[in-house]
């Protein structure tokens, strides 16, 4: 401390100096995505945000997430981020396999940057970690949940059991504490535990603190929302470098 101010230890470089990943996220977000985004990249990458109109996680507002996706996409690519995301599970999930591929040939068509979305990024986390058979945990309704399941059957997974939280507004799944996901997510567990791995879709869910904990406690591989976009857009633009201390996908070879 210098003439009695704590003052912040400036950075001798640029913003971004190893990679810009951009996101495309939903306007209710209030501040998680931001911080959980940052708080998994390694040094010298920096996330730059554009937000989609959002609102409930129901059909119609998931509807104006997609419509908003491509110039969102345009917006963000003026800043050269290096990749990029529709971070959104199940804003990605519920237009199938082919719905999803065809978003992200649109976003790269446009703006000419390496894209994903949050369906592809998990879904390539699943493959990558040997997850085959899979318990699914998610805040949604049952309706949009099962449309997740569909999906990821027509990739050729299996969903042996799944728990639907059944919730619409963002702002009562802010409010989840991670350790009451965490408790959620072990019953589940308990009740099927003859599976490869555990998929908690949803990066509403406040999750950092629990990854390691459930993979210890579980013994089994875990792919969420945020930290599978992370390592999908880090693998995008070249970060080579591990992530350690949130789950064996970020601290795996990319």
């Amino acid at each position: 401390m210098e003439g009695g101010t704590n003052r912040p230890i400036l950075k001798p470089w640029p913003l971004g100096w190893k990679a810009k990943i951009g996101i495309l996220m939903p306007s209710h977000d209030t501040g998680y995505a931001s911080y959980e985004y940052q708080t998994l990249c390694p040094e010298g990458v920096v996330v730059l945000e554009t937000r989609v109109m959002g609102g409930k996680l129901t059909m119609e507002h998931l509807s104006r997430m997609r419509a908003d996706a491509v110039y969102a996409a345009e917006v963000l690519a003026v800043a050269g981020v290096d990749a990029m995301s529709y971070i959104g599970t199940a804003a990605s999930f519920i237009w199938g396999v082919e719905g999803d591929k065809e978003l992200i040939r649109e976003i790269k068509e446009k703006t000419g940057i390496k894209a994903t979305t949050g369906a592809t990024a998990v879904s390539e986390a699943l493959k990558v970690l040997g997850i085959k058979k899979m318990i699914l945990y998610a805040p949604t309704i049952e309706e949009i949940t099962a449309k997740s399941i569909t999906y990821l059957e027509d990739l050729g997974f299996i969903v042996a059991d799944h728990q639907s939280l059944g919730l619409e507004n963002l702002i009562d799944i802010f409010r989840i504490s991670p350790l009451e996901t965490y408790g959620g997510i072990m019953k589940l567990y308990n009740r099927c535990p003859d599976v490869d791995g555990i998929l908690l879709s949803g990066g509403c869910l406040r999750t950092l603190e629990i990854i390691d904990m459930l993979e210890k406690d579980t013994g089994l591989p875990m792919v969420l929302t945020t930290p599978a976009n992370v390592w999908k857009m880090l693998q995008l633009a070249g970060v080579k470098e591990p992530v350690y201390g949130f789950g064996k996908l970020l601290e795996m070879p990319r």
